[in-house]
């Protein structure tokens, strides 16, 4: 158990996590993130239920996989108890549709374990909503009661509160909260005897589609959730307003929403700052593997045009002491031995030039890689296999470079931990895709392995995914081998974000 630092009311967490340093590592970045936390950890489902009933809780953090149970079982246990509760998965390898799974079973949030420094705002953004569904549930109870306490409650609701029905495409509020002043700037009074009060105080692009969206769920019966801005004076920084709403049969038929608007604006700040921030990270990473690309290629240039031309020149001077030392047996014999170490020296440098830099790059994606599979085999002594689905794969020089890089490292990372006897190079190109699939059939990945901060090549190959709006996937488990997967879109995306790619 890890306890909060007094003077502050604590955000009580309940961890599901088998490892104790990850668990301390997840509360360390809470509390760097300026949360007060009391963090308990637990192993089994057992200790998961009872730690939830021995005391009040604000969240639960599960691992995905635990050597007793897995995340599924853990949210099915927190539902029962509580289904508001905030549920966060976080992971060290999680597939795409197993995370899609538990999105859709109820989680909250999912991240990886290499990737926390967005848990801080993935739980407060848990909590938040979580507060949002409790006053929306506390709300929804008080409509039960009488008009007297109803008001009462909603009063004091951080938000309006309204009843509305539609009467063909047209809104007619039953109720409206006291609220209706501090989030639209208007009497409660005024919106009930004039509705479309509304809408005019509403951006018209936004008015018209909370509009569209309420005659659908209204057909649909599902429930409403709109987010838009409020007309304001030039100038000023917008408002946002968000809107959630659930429908319920009336006994006359008449479909009525119960629901309530709440000023948004600070998030939606916050969230376009973030993807103002991913966005700026995106082009840094582009910019800089650019840049790391030029020198490589100044460095092979230099190294071939200077080392080499002098390498050349010292050939052909030996050549000519070869000559003038032939009845000079002993300094003829050092004059063949000197000449031997500038071959080597001169082979050398050409291996040096093709790996900083091969110019076979520059004939295609498809001949890169398999010279590279080809050169790794001869290099490791082990088979490795490449396999394309077209012989003649057209990419724009960044990708070429990023793919042909993320491979080379890949391999790097094949030949120096695992151990593998066999190494599979594929190249398929769909759908406006380029997929690339390196596996081994070594030792596998661990979780600690990919939390590692000192391992840079999969952190490198992640940045170059993520320039180019695409993703980069690690799996494996101990001694099953693992397989580093590339996703990239052969075009450049209209916006691209830093996401949650998974890589050592």
């Amino acid at each position: 158990m890890n306890a909060a630092a007094p003077g502050q009311d604590p955000i009580v967490v309940v961890v599901a996590e088998d490892s104790p340093d990850d668990f301390d590592l997840l509360v360390a970045r809470l509390s760097a993130g300026g949360m007060n936390v009391v963090a308990q950890r637990v192993e089994t489902a057992a200790e998961l239920s009872a730690a939830l009933a021995a005391r009040h809780c604000d969240a639960v953090i599960s691992d995905h996989h635990l050597p007793r149970f897995g995340s599924l079982e853990a949210l099915r246990i927190v539902h029962a108890f509580d289904p508001n509760l905030p549920f966060i998965i976080v992971s060290g390898a999680i597939g795409e549709e197993v995370a899609v799974e538990l999105m859709r079973a109820g989680a909250h949030d999912y991240l990886m374990k290499d990737r926390l420094a967005r848990l801080v705002p993935a739980l407060q953004t848990s909590l938040h909503a979580a507060a949002g569904r409790r006053a929306q549930s506390a709300a929804e109870a008080a409509l039960v009661e009488s008009e007297s306490r109803f008001r009462a409650i909603t009063a004091n609701l951080p938000g309006m509160v309204f009843q509305l029905h539609t009467d063909g495409d047209r809104m007619v509020f039953d109720f409206v909260g006291e609220g209706a002043r501090s989030q639209l700037g208007m009497e409660p009074e005024a919106l009930v005897a004039r509705p479309a009060t509304l809408s005019e105080a509403l951006e018209p692009d936004d008015a018209a589609a909370l509009g569209e969206l309420l005659c659908e769920a209204a057909d649909t019966l599902d429930e409403l959730h709109w987010t838009g801005r409020k007309r304001v004076p030039a100038g000023q920084p917008a408002v946002w307003l968000q809107l959630d709403a659930t429908p319920r049969r009336l006994p006359s038929g008449v479909i009525q929403w119960n629901g309530i608007v709440r000023d948004v604006s600070q998030r939606q700040r916050a969230q376009e700052e973030l993807r103002a921030s991913r966005e700026e990270l995106r082009a840094l990473a582009s910019h800089l593997a650019s840049v790391r690309e030029e020198e490589r290629e100044r460095l092979a240039r230099d190294i071939h045009d200077d080392v080499g031309s002098t390498l050349t020149a010292v050939k052909f001077a030996l050549a000519s002491l070869k000559g003038d030392l032939k009845d000079t047996p002993a300094l003829a014999a050092r004059v063949r031995q000197t000449d031997e170490i500038v071959d080597a020296v001169i082979h050398a440098t050409s291996r040096i030039v093709h790996d900083v830099r091969p110019g076979i790059i520059d004939e295609g994606i498809v001949p890169a890689l398999e010279w590279l599979a080809r050169s790794y085999e001869q290099r490791l002594g082990i088979p490795c296999r490449f396999h394309a689905s077209s012989e003649d794969i057209a990419l724009d020089r960044d990708r070429g470079i990023a793919v042909f890089r993320v491979c080379q490292e890949a391999l790097n990372n094949a030949a120096k931990y695992s151990g593998a006897t066999r190494l599979d190079v594929r190249l398929d190109e769909a759908g406006g895709s380029l997929a690339l699939e390196v596996r081994d059939n070594g030792r596998g990945i661990r979780p600690e392995d990919m939390a590692k901060s000192t391992a840079w090549g999969l952190r490198g190959m992640r940045e170059r995914a993520v320039s180019l709006g695409g993703v980069l996937d690690v799996s494996g488990s101990p001694g099953q081998g693992a397989t580093i997967a590339l996703l990239l879109p052969l075009a450049s995306p209209h916006a691209a974000v830093l996401d949650e790619g998974s890589a050592i």
